[in-house]
């Protein structure tokens, strides 16, 4: 879709849809985009309840649905255009998430470029929030070892030291938005280093346009300047843990994740000692059967 026709299309629906929810929002858009396909739209804290899908597919004129919880997709009508259709994704979230995942869904690639930054410090950002990973347990088991620290796009900001109100307006060009990228205070260029890319990161070089040329092209040919003083306050995975600990009050939490991770390791380091030992015992037995067996057939030879 052309962007007039998007814009005018999206506000359309965005106030159709506030009739049936108390908080609705679509993401901000990458910069300088030329056209659109599907119309993304968030909503929270429903102002009937139950809510029927198909009482929205009715108000929006879809010709199909698909309901697929927390989500449904809908196929409404192309302005002027027979035949044709565009799809709108409604994804429907709880109260206490809806500005979170506003937040990390907007401008397009922005958040891809922050996670290969803080991922080397032992954060993760998802659709639920900031987590932090526990190295003791990231190695067997990634999604346990993260500790949620925050939902909250504000404190998130703030701990990364990345300007609210810059962010609160369009960016413009995509130049902007990948010179805010390098703002974060965890911004290292080594991260963006192509033939040390993660896989996930890998992917999206082949699937992102936006991620291929903030890697190929920004980083390598654009000197950024990492604010001293948090380069030599948060040096180190360790350091920046402790913070996040610290500042989200998280440390109860992790302490408790610890302590059950290091009792279910016991458990079973014990019960594999313990199949162990049965196993040799197995088999020390039926050496003795067999050697047994082998001196009865000597001797009625």
């Amino acid at each position: 879709m052309p962007p007039a026709l998007y814009f005018s299309l999206r506000n359309h629906l965005l106030a159709q849809v506030a009739d049936f929810f108390v908080n609705v929002a679509s993401p901000s858009e990458a910069p300088e985009k030329t056209s659109f396909g599907d119309i993304d739209l968030i909503v929270a804290e429903p102002k009937m309840t139950p809510f029927s899908i198909e009482t929205l597919a009715e108000v929006f004129n879809a010709e199909r649905t698909i309901a697929s919880k927390p989500s449904c997709y809908l196929a409404i009508p192309y302005p002027g255009l027979e035949e044709s259709f565009v799809q709108v994704d409604v994804h429907i979230c709880e109260a206490e998430n809806f500005a979170w995942e506003v937040f990390h869904q907007s401008h397009g690639d922005l958040w891809n470029l922050l996670g290969s930054s803080i991922r080397p410090f032992g954060l993760t950002a998802n659709d639920t929030g900031l987590h932090l990973r526990i190295p003791e347990i990231e190695r067997l088991d990634r999604k346990r070892s993260m500790v949620f620290l925050t939902a909250d796009p504000d404190s998130v900001l703030d701990f990364l030291h990345l300007n609210k109100a810059r962010l609160s307006q369009s960016f413009g060009t995509v130049t902007a938005m990948f010179e805010f990228a390098c703002t974060n205070r965890l911004f290292r260029s080594e991260a963006y280093v192509k033939s040390d890319l993660k896989a996930n990161d890998r992917k999206r070089m082949a699937q992102r346009d936006l991620y291929r040329r903030f890697v190929d092209d920004f980083v390598p040919n654009t000197p950024t300047k990492v604010d001293e003083e948090d380069s030599m306050k948060m040096s180190t995975r360790e350091e920046v843990f402790e913070e996040a600990l610290e500042r989200f009050g998280k440390r109860f939490d992790y302490e408790s994740r610890v302590r059950e991770w290091r009792k279910e390791r016991e458990q079973l380091a014990r019960k594999q000692e313990a199949r162990q030992w049965r196993k040799e015992e197995a088999a020390a037995d039926e050496a003795y059967a067999n050697a047994w067996i082998g001196s009865l057939k000597r001797a009625r030879n």
